[in-house]
């Protein structure tokens, strides 16, 4: 191939112009020979950029005559890894790659890329110096023919799957001689005999048994001469542990033997199962005959014309009559079908059983003697005669009255609250799509929704007990009722959720009836002597066209429900869009929050905690912040109880912990005294295993644990005592300290904080607020300072930010002060600037 492209490197050489005339006229004939090749080619540089092109390769690859291909970048090629194949054609190396299914464009811009299956030949172009200059690439589709072997061998897989499948042997007779080859290797039989070498058995004819054998070569024998004739007999053959089993020989002529001589090629499968269950079949019908009159089930025997063969005891009894022989004297001159009281039902069955021969566990009622009702449960089946004609219908029935009833009573549990006895969740749903779908058809059809929750019913279940919360239940379920009309619907949604669903109404008239539920509900109830009082808080939605799924308009109605919880309770809201945009804002926040998580946009900020009485750095509280890519820094009270509610807060303040901890071992080169306070966060709190995390990140840093004040805030240690006592317990027991952070916002009292083993109180900054006020206010951080000096817990004054303020929590004889009068939060680089400066004041502790 080198040699015979001698011509192709001339024409990419450098050219005397004497030879230009020539050289032109040389290359076109080389494009003609390109051209005309039957298979993909490509002439290219090292880099890849194609010289000359046929139009297979152009067609393969889509391209114009004029447009520019590099086979090395192009994005089909350039994941073939052909960079190693040019460095080999390069040091003069044919390379040839064998055929592999490889992309190519698609036939149009929407079809993207498609496949084939190809062989690609690289040979090295030398110029006239014997240098190698060029690559030649020839690629051959081989994709049909790849795809007619794939189809060949799968049509083979599935003949022996098939042949595997049904247990079949696959066996050649030779008619003259009678001799039988039979190939086991798809067999499955469990007791072979020894196989030759291309798992054949030989001399199968002598494993037949004699009796039989006789009769089959006779039959085999007639086949000698004929073609496309089939055979089929059942014989017995012996297995190698000397019993016999029942097989049936199915073959058909076929001249196709190199002698020309007719062969019989067909399959032989093991029946002896069947055979016995036919020989034993006369023994079964008997017997069955005497099960039929005792069986437990109702049997019948119908004829082609629908008249009554015979029944059993069970069936007359099942429909009301004495004896059999009562039930089919009554039915003399009717037909069978006519106990089946629905006409449909009739009609049904009927057509069922001639289109598909038979009826399994079909469900119905028929009139009994009394021409009462019984339910059964039916399974019938046609009985055809050799010509495939139906000369029967035979058929069982089960009485099944009882189940029914029950599936009933199971079916009201399922649809109706069994506190209230109201309609569900799920009732409440499919009435509601009905009413959309009405609305949607008839447009003077209006209707609204009502729904509400019950404020405080928690309460009451904790100070009076379940009993009274059910009973509560109950009577507000009564009360709304009576203020409804026929056509409402009232639906008890959850544990303390109710929906009205009201019907042919008005907006105003909607309206009106929320306010008479809110009054109506506002009224006292005694229960068992004792006098409970409740709102409701309710979200009301009326519908438009754009409702379409009964899910949307609950959402829309709970929305409005919750923002009448925020507004004070006790309230009817009627639900707008704007709502619902809050609430995909929300989304949207969350959304964003997760990924500020997974791409960094979380930073900490660091504010310092001055001694008040030297004025040193006793440490910084480490705080989260969010620089949002679009939005800027977004506001912690925005994202933060977002956090808390997604359960973001537990990956967030995990990776705040560590981050914490990288930077105190940082600044603690500089200051071996320096604390870090952290917020923790209920969630972390409440979780098992904060003290697992806590501790592998110490050791991850090699930090003493000391080093870390956790903060936590009064009214979370007071949420869950016991459990958060026995956590702080264990965390203090690890060496950590424990600050309660806006101590007295809480609930917390002087027998409840003395259990906790704290070592810090931070005063909340609304207190150190008031200090500039009147100095009665000054009574309160007094009293603060004297609990804390009583519990020996060191105290920290927050949200310092006058002199003044300062001035008075010296006074108080605060230990710490931290505000925006000493520093705001700062990032990492400022905090070592300002405070961490080697030989400053501020280094000091």
């Amino acid at each position: 191939m080198v040699l015979s492209l001698k011509g192709v490197l001339r024409l990419f050489s450098p050219f005397r112009s004497q030879q230009t005339e020539s050289l032109e006229s040389f290359h076109e004939e080389l494009i003609r020979i390109i051209d005309s090749n039957p298979n993909p080619v490509i002439v290219s540089d090292f880099s890849g950029m194609a010289l000359l092109t046929n139009k297979k390769f152009r067609d393969m690859f889509k391209l114009s005559p004029e447009e520019p291909f590099c086979i090395l970048t192009n994005y089909c090629t350039r994941t073939w890894g052909l960079k190693d194949v040019f460095a080999r054609v390069r040091l003069g190396e044919t390379v040839v790659l064998p055929e592999t299914w490889r992309k190519l464009p698609g036939d149009n811009e929407n079809s993207g890329v498609s496949e084939a299956c190809l062989g690609i030949t690289f040979v090295p172009v030398r110029n006239t110096s014997g240098l190698v200059e060029k690559v030649y690439i020839k690629l051959e589709d081989s994709t049909k023919r790849k795809q007619n072997e794939q189809k060949i061998q799968k049509d083979r897989s599935r003949l022996k799957t098939a042949l595997e499948g049904s247990r079949q042997m696959v066996c050649e007779i030779d008619p003259a001689t009678c001799r039988m080859v039979v190939d086991l290797q798809n067999s499955e039989s469990e007791d072979l005999h020894e196989l030759e070498e291309d798992g054949h058995l030989p001399g199968f004819e002598r494993l037949i048994h004699p009796e039989d054998w006789e009769g089959l070569q006779q039959q085999i024998k007639q086949y000698a001469s004929k073609e496309d004739i089939y055979l089929s007999q059942q014989f017995r053959v012996q297995t190698e542990s000397g019993s016999w089993r029942w097989v049936k020989l199915n073959a058909k002529t076929s001249e196709y033997a190199e002698d020309g001589h007719i062969r019989l090629v067909g399959t032989i499968g093991d029946i002896t199962q069947e055979y016995e269950a036919r020989m034993n079949l006369e023994e079964s019908e008997s017997k069955y005959r005497a099960l039929f009159y005792h069986a437990v089930e109702g049997m019948y025997l119908v004829g082609a014309d629908d008249s009554v063969v015979c029944v059993n005891q069970a069936f007359a009894r099942i429909l009301g009559y004495a004896s059999p022989e009562d039930f089919e004297t009554a039915m003399r001159e009717r037909n069978f079908s006519e106990i089946y009281c629905i006409p449909k039902i009739r009609e049904t069955r009927h057509s069922t059983l001639l289109q598909k021969g038979s009826l399994q566990q079909m469900e119905t009622q028929v009139q009994r003697k009394d021409t009462s009702l019984v339910w059964i449960s039916e399974n019938a089946r046609t009985i055809s005669d050799e010509q495939g004609r139906i000369v029967y219908f035979e058929g069982s029935i089960t009485d099944i009255t009882e189940r029914k009833k029950s599936e009933e009573r199971l079916l009201h549990k399922a649809l109706y609250d069994h506190r209230t006895n109201l309609p569900n969740h799920s009732f409440f749903l499919e009435k509601l799509e009905k009413g959309l779908q009405k609305a949607s058809q008839d447009k003077s059809f209006f209707f609204g929704l009502l729904v509400f929750d019950l404020d405080g019913l928690g309460a009451i279940n904790d100070s009076f007990g379940h009993l009274i919360g059910d009973r509560l239940l109950l009577e507000v379920s009564n009360r709304v009722q009576a203020l409804l009309r026929a056509n409402d619907t009232l639906a008890r949604l959850s544990s303390d959720e109710f929906c009205i669903m009201a019907e042919d109404r008005q907006q105003g008239e909607i309206n009106d009836l929320a306010q008479h539920v809110r009054e109506k509900m506002a009224e006292p109830y005694f229960i068992d002597g004792l006098e409970v009082r409740i709102t409701i808080s309710a979200g009301i939605v009326f519908y438009n066209m754009n409702y379409t799924r009964p899910e949307d308009m609950i959402r829309d109605a709970e929305l409005a429900m919750q923002q009448a919880k925020k507004q004070g309770k006790n309230r009817c809201v009627t639900f707008v869009s704007e709502m619902y945009q809050q609430k995909s804002q929300r989304t949207l926040m969350e959304k964003d929050l997760r990924r500020a998580m997974e791409h960094g946009e979380l930073i900490l900020n660091y504010q310092p905690i001055v001694r008040l009485e030297s004025s040193g750095l006793k440490g910084f509280e480490a705080l989260i912040r969010w620089k949002h890519p679009q939005q800027g820094m977004v506001s912690p009270c925005m994202f933060i109880p977002l956090a808390e509610e997604t359960g973001l807060i537990e990956p967030m303040g995990l990776w705040g912990l560590r981050e914490s901890c990288r930077q105190i071992k940082l600044w603690r080169e500089f200051n071996e005294s320096l604390v870090m306070n952290i917020n923790i966060s209920g969630k972390q709190l409440e979780k098992a295993g904060l003290e697992q995390k806590l501790y592998q990140a110490l050791q991850e840093e090699n930090l003493s644990p000391g080093c870390l004040n956790l903060e936590i805030t009064e009214s979370m240690a007071m949420a869950q005592k016991d459990n958060n006592l026995r956590t702080l317990r264990r965390l203090k027991y690890m060496g950590l300290r424990l600050s309660i952070d806006d101590f007295g916002t809480g609930y917390s009292s002087l027998a409840h904080l003395q259990r906790f083993p704290l070592d810090e109180l931070k005063i909340d900054r609304s207190f150190i607020n008031i200090a500039n006020s009147k100095k009665n206010n000054h009574r309160i951080i007094q009293a603060i300072v004297e609990m804390a000096y009583g519990l020996n817990l060191e105290l920290v004054a927050e949200g310092i930010e006058t002199q003044l303020q300062l001035d008075n929590v010296k006074s108080f004889k605060c230990h710490y002060g931290q505000g925006f009068l000493f520093s705001k939060p700062l990032d990492p680089a400022s905090i070592e600037k300002i405070w961490l400066v080697p030989g400053g004041t501020k280094v000091s502790g």
